[in-house]
């Protein structure tokens, strides 16, 4: 079987009118002025994202410094098309040569294929309508390119890989990407300049012999040794490069941000993480930091933001999402919108203030939704409720609260010196009328005995003003 990823079409995209298409690396490259965005889920943009870059920079080098993105990737169709050209044989998918993101070795124990793929069961880990027995899955070449590329990507571990140490570098935190008017624009956005890379090496991708910590080397990864057998339905897999985390090395993938957190009960710089059910809205702020002195915010925002303000900004952010056992989660993803001005001090600084306002009111209503129970003599409190009819509120009011934020600092700014919860502002009132809201749909009063409750809660909610000390006689 024959199948390049340079010619053979494996990549879904998005037309700027609607329609989707999948290309192959050549195609895409050259059409990518007239293409929207990828077309694939969270897991999937991350490794393609990261793959691409790869190859852009791999191409055409990086510029010296964030004053030279003028007129860069100018010639990337050009470029990028004879570059592939040049080392399409190591993008086969099958065959006895060089393979892409695959290492030939012997092995008497394969697996499934499927088993890589982290959104289809297998063996003992059943989905709904998605348990085929014992016998190997037949996949489309091009699905297997991408789950090869996504499990290098996000390897994890666990009872499939136990031999191999090690997870692969765009795991465990949250990544961000700058969206583009098309996709061409969205990979240069994405690419770094040498000064901003700082102690990371360019490097070379491991198809040109390079591969390690070099940007380039983490960029398309090899964690695991893998081979496909019998046609794609079985897989070998065996130990591959070693990737340090970000704790113990200080080397971190582009698209990640860094905030302050604590590891082994120390207070030490960590990534930022998503989280099931929390929104990613709620940490903006940690990945609207770009100054060269912090350098806490993806390294590709502080590379292209210093030496261009836009009026506003688009980015993707998402992250697969795994436990301590090396069980996946879930995939999150959200796009935003965001004004420049969230990106400078005072606008930060307020929507983290107004984010963290809305989490003391979080904690409030579970104190609230507490009292009620105990009071009704409930076994549990009724607080997962609510807070799932708090957050979504707030969800939904995003747009809203982050235009607020804009207007920190300007004569039009409704709070003026006050902090939040003192005035009468819009994202005050917002908060407020969310907690109310989600505090009446898990705490009815349709009884007396339920209004004593309900009124026993409630006063968890009230402002709480300091107390006063009388004064001495």
């Amino acid at each position: 079987m024959n199948f390049n990823l340079v010619t053979n079409p494996w990549i879904p995209v998005r037309l700027p009118d609607g329609r989707a298409e999948t290309l192959g690396l050549q195609d895409l490259f050259q059409r990518s002025t007239g293409i929207a965005d990828l077309a694939v889920a969270a897991h999937e943009r991350i490794s393609l994202m990261r793959l691409l870059v790869c190859i852009t920079h791999a191409a055409l080098g990086a510029p010296a410094d964030p004053e030279e993105w003028e007129g860069w990737g100018s010639d990337m169709e050009d470029k990028v098309c004879a570059y592939l050209k040049e080392w399409k044989p190591q993008f086969e998918l099958f065959g006895d040569g060089p393979r892409f993101l695959q290492k030939k070795f012997n092995d008497p124990k394969d697996y499934p294929t499927a088993q890589i793929v982290y959104q289809l069961s297998t063996g003992n880990t059943p989905t709904l309508l998605d348990h085929v027995g014992d016998d190997p899955r037949d996949f489309p070449p091009g699905f297997l390119a991408r789950a090869i590329l996504v499990y290098q990507n996000h390897f994890v571990g666990g009872s499939l890989a136990s031999k191999v140490k090690g997870n692969g570098p765009a795991l465990k935190a949250l990544h961000s990407f700058l969206i583009g008017k098309n996709l061409r624009q969205t990979l240069i956005l994405n690419c770094l300049d040498l000064d901003t890379l700082g102690p990371l090496d360019l490097g070379r991708p491991s198809w040109e012999g390079g591969g390690g910590n070099s940007l380039l080397g983490r960029l398309a990864p090899s964690p695991c040794k893998l081979w496909l057998v019998d046609e794609g339905r079985r897989i070998l897999i065996d130990q591959g490069e070693m990737y340090p985390e970000f704790e113990e090395s200080g080397i971190r993938e582009p698209s990640t941000a860094v905030i302050d957190g604590k590891r082994n009960g120390n207070d030490t710089p960590v990534l930022l993480r998503a989280s099931v059910g929390k929104g990613i809205w709620r940490d903006l702020h940690a990945l609207t930091v770009h100054s060269k002195e912090e350098r806490k915010g993806p390294l590709s925002f502080l590379s292209h933001f210093s030496a261009k303000q836009d009026p506003a900004v688009t980015l993707w952010c998402g992250e697969l999402i795994k436990a301590k056992d090396a069980k996946i989660l879930d995939a999150v993803e959200s796009v935003f919108t965001i004004p420049w001005r969230l990106f400078e001090v005072a606008g930060r600084i307020r929507y983290q203030k107004g984010v963290a306002y809305a989490e003391l009111l979080h904690s409030r209503l579970k104190a609230a939704v507490f009292i009620y129970g105990k009071t009704m003599k409930h076994e549990s409190a009724l607080s997962d409720l609510a807070s799932r009819h708090y957050w979504t509120a707030l969800d939904q009011k995003f747009t809203e609260l982050v235009e607020l934020a804009k207007l920190a600092g300007t004569p039009e700014d409704p709070m003026g010196a006050a902090s939040f919860g003192e005035t009468s502002d819009p994202w005050t009132k917002i908060v407020r009328h969310a907690v109310r809201a989600a505090y009446d749909a898990a705490c009815p009063r349709s009884t007396p005995r339920q209004l004593q409750a309900y009124a026993a809660g409630l006063k968890q909610l009230a402002p709480k003003s300091p107390r006063k000390t009388p004064a001495k006689s």
